[in-house]
């Protein structure tokens, strides 16, 4: 008899920062202990972009079987997750600053509800957060390599079709920094979005490393960093607030770059900075 593989679940990993909302960076290693059963039951896991299936085999052992004859053997299966993103932290909310001793750690028995139905999360809010973080210690095996997060999965009558593990796109104060002598010569600049919103006020002075003092403009508001730009911001001058009368300098600028962070203090202030240097 052939095989007739149907899905027992699936497992998808989201991210905000990205315009499809899928978080494609963490990759999929299934534990000795679980990959001997997935072999034992008929079982199959397959790897998709952004996540993966646990299937069955309908025709196992000869015999055809339902998904709920599947869920009553009541298994379980640990995976672990290993990220290869190492800017991750660069564009990602909600995650504390160091995590050297300790994982995330995501499971299927919290019964956390979704908007949609069937579908449950992973972890303890709608997104990703300290909560998650456990110290190794609470873990009875030890990681020769500690991997990026821990996944356990229950498996009985009660599970859904559908997980996700969600991630948010962090929000910085966008910081765009004047660097050629030409633009710190403009007459009353302004960065100004295409809706004309003038979200960035007045420039203001600000010491590079070099000990140079160049003109910048920072966001009043902290903005969501994303993969594509949602707004377009423009350089202008001779710029009045509530005119449409100014001449544009810089028709499109550049979205902040997540391979960097700043290294540039303003007053002292812990404000969480993206630099967009304009020459």
């Amino acid at each position: 008899m052939r095989y007739a593989f149907d899905t027992l679940m699936k497992v998808q990993f989201n991210h905000s920062y990205f315009a499809d909302n899928v978080f494609n960076s963490l990759s999929i290693n299934v534990g000795n202990k679980t990959m001997e059963v997935i072999n034992n039951m008929g079982l199959l896991v397959k790897v998709f972009k952004g996540g993966f299936y646990i299937l069955y085999d309908q025709n196992f052992t000869g015999k055809h079987r339902t998904r709920e004859d599947v869920l009553n053997e009541n298994l379980k299966f640990e995976f672990t997750l290993t990220l290869k993103d190492p800017h991750f932290y660069n564009y990602t909310a909600n995650l504390p600053a160091q995590i050297n001793n300790a994982i995330f750690y995501f499971n299927n028995s919290l019964k956390i509800p979704s908007a949609s139905p069937n579908t449950n999360l992973l972890h303890n809010g709608e997104f990703v957060s300290e909560k998650d973080v456990y110290k190794l210690w609470y873990f009875k095996e030890r990681f020769f390599n500690k991997p990026f997060a821990k996944l356990d999965l229950t498996l009985n009558s009660q599970l859904g079709t559908n997980y996700y593990i969600n991630f948010k796109s962090k929000a910085t104060y966008w910081r765009y920094i004047m660097m050629s002598d030409y633009l710190q010569q403009l007459n009353n600049p302004a960065i100004i979005s295409t809706d004309n919103n003038d979200i960035f006020g007045k420039p203001l002075k600000i010491n590079l490393p070099d000990d140079r003092e160049v003109n910048a403009f920072v966001s009043s508001v902290a903005l969501d960093l994303s993969q594509y730009a949602s707004n377009t911001f423009q350089l202008v001058e001779n710029y009045e607030t509530g005119s449409s009368k100014y001449r544009v300098v810089i028709r499109a600028l550049p979205i902040p770059d997540i391979h960097h962070l700043s290294g540039i203090a303003q007053n002292n202030k812990a404000f969480n900075y993206s630099d967009i240097l304009i020459h």
